[in-house]
């Protein structure tokens, strides 16, 4: 059963995605959720309050995404793959916070620049040190070519940065071929 600070934040994310930041105010989330506006004061603060714990919320997705294909018993293909497709399914699936996180990387306002560069940058260290250990478990295996676990991160990283971006593009079947063709393409300048 969803909370009533779930429904908040879908809400405000839905709004969000619709009209922008300085286009809804808290009433309109209230409305949208069906309880009466000082109700969401309870849950948050204010607005801000609300746009942070969505986009908080989603980088803190993703991130547990990744963690969970994470596993050194796999190959390192696997896991690489595993952790760009569970990606783009957990960007499909929470689609509005997907949308708001856009928005706010984008054009954030001015009280959300300095969270979002600091936060953004945390999640990617995480996702990058991970990288970096299934690269470095790779090589070691006999799997991938002995080259800078470093470099391949980052342009791991870069792939599955254009293929969100795709994803405001495209459809999601041509996503899932467009997944395993950069995938397989990737895949083949590192293979041992």
């Amino acid at each position: 059963m969803t909370t009533t600070k779930e429904r908040i934040k879908d809400a405000a994310a839905k709004l969000f995605a619709e009209h922008g930041y300085s286009g809804m105010t808290l009433k309109e989330i209230a409305n949208e959720v069906g309880i009466k506006p000082p109700s969401v004061y309870a849950f948050f603060k204010g607005k801000d309050d609300v746009f942070l714990a969505i986009y908080r919320d989603a980088l803190e997705g993703h991130l547990l995404t990744v963690k969970s294909h994470f596993n050194g018993e796999k190959t390192a293909r696997s896991q690489l793959y595993s952790i760009m497709k569970s990606a783009i399914d957990f960007q499909y699936r929470e689609d509005l916070k997907s949308k708001l996180i856009i928005r706010l990387m984008v054009s954030p306002p001015d009280f959300f620049s300095e969270d979002i560069s600091s936060r953004f940058a945390e999640l990617e260290k995480e996702e990058y040190n991970i990288l970096c250990t299934i690269f470095n478990h790779g090589i070691e295996g006999g799997e991938v070519k002995p080259l800078e676990s470093h470099k391949m991160a980052i342009s791991f990283q870069c792939l599955m940065d254009g293929v969100f971006w795709q994803m405001q593009r495209h459809n999601r079947e041509e996503i899932y071929e467009r997944l395993d063709v950069v995938f397989d393409q990737f895949w083949e300048s590192i293979a041992r």
